[in-house]
């Protein structure tokens, strides 16, 4: 997958969930310090995630995707905390310098 791929490529670990209760479990466990979340996610989606994650864990960063953007889900995601709202198909040059500007710390 090009999400578990390119990150690892650039040298950071990298952690997959299947759903979206998975990846509140793993945020529950782990100390996480950026997640990429996608719009369409399964049961809840990407926004809801969202808002529980920056619950949880107010110090992971989220990147928000889509392959369907609309104004409605990108204020949505900013409201609730995402640093970065990317489309799809994804530019990897900018994926890339979206994980190292928010990983650079």
């Amino acid at each position: 997958m090009l999400l578990d791929w390119i990150p690892s490529k650039e040298g950071y670990q990298v952690k997959t969930t299947n759903n979206a209760y998975e990846a509140l479990d793993f945020v529950d466990q782990e100390d996480v310090r950026l997640a990429n979340l996608d719009i369409n996610m399964y049961p809840i989606d990407g926004v809801a995630l969202l808002a529980e994650i920056t619950k949880r864990s107010p110090s992971t960063q989220v990147i928000m995707m889509t392959g369907f953007p609309a104004m409605d889900t990108r204020n949505n995601s900013m409201k609730y905390g995402a640093m970065n709202y990317l489309t799809k198909p994804l530019d990897i040059s900018k994926l890339k310098n979206v994980l190292r500007g928010l990983l650079a710390a």
